[in-house]
């Protein structure tokens, strides 16, 4: 697959992933009883293009995996760390953030934001190494044939 090739189907897959968790956010706090998400047109619009940049900054730097010269540590550094900050600076420009709630509600929301980052880096971290070990065993089976 070419590098624009991967780049793009990277950031799809990242704008992919946002768009599942933020419908699933928005069912959990109507679950939780916050009662009805009304906003503007703008409002709307601010959470979609954040939406979409939080997507990129997880996406895009994922390609860091292709990298083979780099240690697995700092492509997880690169593609987490780009994606966290992405998400809490966008996080703070869309509102998303409580901060007029408070320190504590403020650290708590950006400490649950990179809570389900890690978890969902977590999820594919663990489909990837299991397809990795079937591919491994594949491999095995073949030799031995």
């Amino acid at each position: 697959m070419s590098a624009k090739k991967n780049i793009l189907v990277s950031s799809l897959i990242g704008i992919g992933i946002a768009a599942v968790t933020s419908c699933l956010v928005s069912l959990l706090l109507l679950a939780k009883g916050a009662g009805s998400l009304t906003m503007t047109i703008g409002e709307y619009s601010q959470m979609l293009a954040g939406l979409v940049l939080v997507g990129i900054g997880f996406g895009l730097p994922s390609i860091v995996y292709q990298n083979d010269k780099l240690a697995p540590a700092y492509q997880v550094l690169i593609h987490m760390g780009t994606g966290c900050l992405v998400m809490t600076l966008v996080s703070f420009w869309t509102g998303w953030i409580p901060v007029k709630a408070g320190f504590w509600p403020a650290f708590l929301t950006i400490a649950g934001e990179i809570t389900v980052a890690f978890i969902i880096w977590l999820i594919f971290y663990q489909h990837e190494k299991k397809l990795a070990q079937q591919m491994n065993n594949r491999i095995k089976q073949l030799k031995k044939l």
